[in-house]
């Protein structure tokens, strides 16, 4: 999952002390500045997948590009699969679970990723480049009939951990704070692997499953761009090229 990625290092280069340097620097890494998407395209013959790796914080140029290639593959007859992991808001116990996982609280009225830097920051970051949030798919020209929301829940994702990994126990202290504000618990990493399965391994699993009994024969994956390696492997291994 791209946020967890790009929280991860917001958090870490807020501890060091951080600088317009180490901030440009890790947007430069993760690919924020790109102006252009990169896309990759696999075919076996009978279906076609086209493949767009999104950043969700991002330049006005890539977002523009972007929309210009989804506009050109619509008019070639491509159906658009895009991300999103949603939540209940009345089931406090897997949103808890979740905030205890990541160690991220949830943001109020679904305040983007650049407010959440933002809050960090407030400010005293010099950017290279103005950034923005992803823009919806309605912003991108896609709607209920060309695309369709192709992810697992919240909920399924809790599930999924504890089933292979054990359960997460809730404490006192992670009740003590409102779902908007970082928990007084004391936060422990899941390790990479780990965090890996959970939010790129799990979900391409179902992405995956979703395309291979879909009948439409060009389909386009709008997904944040880890997700790239496991899909084109499994991709590679039923055939396509």
């Amino acid at each position: 999952m791209k946020r967890i990625k790009i929280l991860i290092y917001l958090t870490l280069f807020s501890l060091l002390s951080c600088t317009s340097f180490k901030v440009n620097l890790a947007f430069k890494m993760l690919g924020l500045y790109d102006d252009n998407v990169e896309l990759s395209k696999f075919t076996n013959g009978e279906k076609e997948v086209v493949f767009f790796p999104m950043h969700h914080l991002g330049t006005k140029l890539f977002y523009d590009d972007v929309k210009t290639k989804i506009d050109s593959l619509k008019k070639i007859g491509y159906f658009f699969y895009t991300e999103e992991v949603k939540g209940i808001k009345n089931d406090s116990t897997t949103l808890r679970k979740s905030i205890k996982l990541t160690g991220i609280p949830f943001s109020r009225n679904n305040a983007g990723y650049r407010h959440y830097f933002d809050s960090i920051y407030k400010g005293k970051v010099k950017f290279k480049k103005e950034i923005f949030d992803q823009p919806s798919p309605g912003k991108l020209a896609l709607d209920g009939s060309n695309t369709k929301t192709v992810d697992v829940t919240l909920k399924e994702m809790i599930d999924y951990y504890e089933s292979k990994y054990g359960e997460i126990k809730l404490e006192p202290c992670d009740f003590e704070k409102s779902l908007y504000e970082k928990t007084n618990c004391k936060y422990k990493p899941m390790e990479k692997k780990v965090r890996e399965d959970l939010y790129i391994g799990f979900r391409n699993k179902n992405i995956l499953k979703t395309f291979f009994n879909d009948s439409h024969k060009k389909i386009a994956f709008i997904y944040g761009a880890d997700h790239l390696i496991g899909i084109r492997e499994e991709l590679l291994k039923q055939g396509f090229k």
